[in-house]
This record gives structure tokens, sequence and C-alpha cells, in this order.
């Protein structure tokens, strides 16, 4: 069986939280999935009709305690909600993941078969329309896969490869003593978790550009340390498999966005030690994606948009205040 572990601090976009975690528990019941929620209980009306409305669903638990932190904390969620797992396998999710169960236990059900010991899912980020499309079930998940595929613009911001949606034993997560608390707000607290258990299973490289943090809309672009992890993606990607991030509004100037800068500098003094003097030949994963399409007999016409590393805001008019800086000129 597969336990789905969630963080949820209702500091932020409390309403919408509320509901997309309802969505999670109805669909993961559904799918004979279990979900526990790492809850920082800051004693609002919104945290009490989270736990009574969560209250019906015997697939669900929280671990809830009592303003735990001041700061949302992720990593300490996490960490409280893998508390009372007793399954197996796991999966980390946030509340913004559309439920694909199927998906998650397709790979979970790979991990049980020995192919892999974990596997990190591409997460495609949906625009505010396209998560509308979803979530009303005005186009299913193969229907919205295939507009991503047939290069559709106005429904997709970037795909995320690796991103932190990641399917593993429960003994591992122990093994690497699961995430690490003094990461706080938004960022990088995935990575770190990530280089350590890829390191656990000795699947990481770390040539002289490991630490390059730098962002791209396709991951066959990738540098850095998102490129070295992001490798052992390939193959997800090749599958055409994918979650989906459901849009959210945000405001870059929070607390929560700007411990981006503190967190990362965080991640390369834990990891910059062991970084090799040595070049990587592809600094990129064009090439081994390439390859590995060779390889497996597929054509690279079929992933064609995986070449594609246009920005995606540039040529998107799926808002009145787009269209109207299009008209503009702005």
């Amino acid at each position: 069986m597969l336990t789905a572990i969630i963080p949820i601090d209702l500091k932020r976009r409390s309403k919408d939280l509320i509901e997309k975690a309802l969505v999670l528990a109805e669909v993961a019941q559904q799918s004979n999935v279990k979900i526990i929620f790492g809850h920082n209980n800051r004693g609002t009306r919104y945290d009490f009709e989270l736990i009574s409305r969560l209250q019906r669903y015997p697939y669900v638990q929280m671990n809830s305690k009592k303003n735990v932190s001041e700061y949302i904390n992720s990593s300490l969620l996490r960490n409280l909600a893998f508390e009372l797992v007793d399954t197996d396998y796991i999966i980390l999710l946030d509340v913004d993941i559309y439920p694909d169960f199927d998906l998650f236990i397709k790979y979970k059900d790979k991990i049980e078969s020995s192919i892999k010991p974990f596997y990190v899912l591409p997460c495609l980020y949906l625009t505010e329309y396209g998560t509308t499309l979803l979530r009303k079930k005005k186009v299913s998940v193969e229907g919205m896969k295939k507009k991503f595929f047939d290069f559709s613009r106005k429904e997709f911001l970037h795909l995320a490869s690796p991103s932190s949606i990641t399917i593993l034993k429960s003994d591992d997560y122990r093994m690497i003593k699961g995430f690490d608390e003094t990461f706080r707000g938004h960022g990088y607290e995935d990575f770190d978790f990530l280089i350590r258990l890829y390191e656990l299973h000795g699947m990481l490289k770390k040539f002289n550009d490991f630490t390059l943090d730098k962002t791209e809309r396709s991951p066959l672009f990738a540098v850095g340390f998102r490129r070295y992890l992001g490798e052992a993606c390939l193959e997800v990607l090749l599958e055409k498999d994918m979650a989906f991030h459901l849009y959210h509004e945000k405001d870059g100037h929070e607390d929560y966005y700007l411990a981006r800068q503190e967190n990362y500098k965080k991640l390369i003094e834990a990891h910059s030690h062991n970084v090799s003097d040595q070049e990587e030949i592809n600094s990129t994963l064009l090439v081994p994606f390439v390859s590995l399409c060779v390889n497996q007999g597929k054509s690279i016409h079929d992933y064609a948009i995986f070449f594609d590393n246009k920005p995606g805001h540039i040529d998107r008019f799926d808002t009145f205040k787009r269209r109207i800086n299009f008209l503009l000129n702005k």
C-alpha cells in the first residue's frame, strides 16, 4: 500500500488549501491510498475546519501539532506526517498536486518489482486556465498531456524535472533521516532531500558545475544540480508520464518566498564538500535524452516539446490582462 505524506500550513491560502486537501482525500479513498497530513495548527477557524472536515475520511490521518513553527516549514511538517507512516512505500506530495493516483501507484509498483529503488516524477505546472480545465474535468489527464505535446501554450507554465514528487521506500526515508528542518519557507529542501537519497543509492555525479542554480522551462536544458538529479528522471519523461501542479496566486515579496536565497546557501554549504573538479562533457540533458531515445527505439520527434525552452509567458494571451498588454505593446 502507498501512503502520501503532505505538509499543510494554513498561514497562506487557507480556503484554497482546504479545498484541495478535501479533493485529495476523496480521490485517495477511491484509489486505496493513505494520506497523512503534517499539520501546523495555528488555532484559527480554518485549522478547525480542516481538521473537522477531514475526519470523515478513514484513509486520512493528521499529525496536527499546535504552532510547531512561526514560519511555514514543509520539512518539519513532512517529518511530522512520516511519524504515522505504517506502509512500506510513500509518496511526497503537496496539496497543489492534481490527484492522479493511478500514476503514483504505477511507479510504486515498479519499485516493488525492483526496477528502480525510487522514482522522481516530472511535474507540469498549469496556468489558471489549464487548472480550470483539469479540475472541472473538461479535459482528461491524457487530453492535457496531448495538448502539451501538441505545443499548446495557454494551459502550461513549465515542466519541472526533477520535482519534489518522489515515490520511495519508507525505510529509505528513515535511513537518510527525512527532511532537514533547518530549511524554512519556500525552496531547496526537496533538492537537499533528493541529493541525500541519490547518494544513498550511489546514483549521483557531482561535476564542477554541480552548484549552479539556474532554472529552465525545459528539463532537457537543466544545468547544475538540477541536471544531475534530472538525469534519473529521463526514463519517466520517455514514458510521457508527469504529474500536474495546479495554479495558485503567489506574492513574490512574502517571507515564504524570500527565504529561497537563504535556503540555497544552506543547500550549497551542505553538499559542495565532495564536488569534483572534473568537467561533465554534457552540461545539459539534451545528449543523454537523445541517446536514450535511440537506445529505446523512440523517435525524438515525438518529444519535440522537450526541446522548446522558450519562457512560458512569452506568447500566452490566456488572461484579459495579457491580451490588453499585448494590444498596448507592453
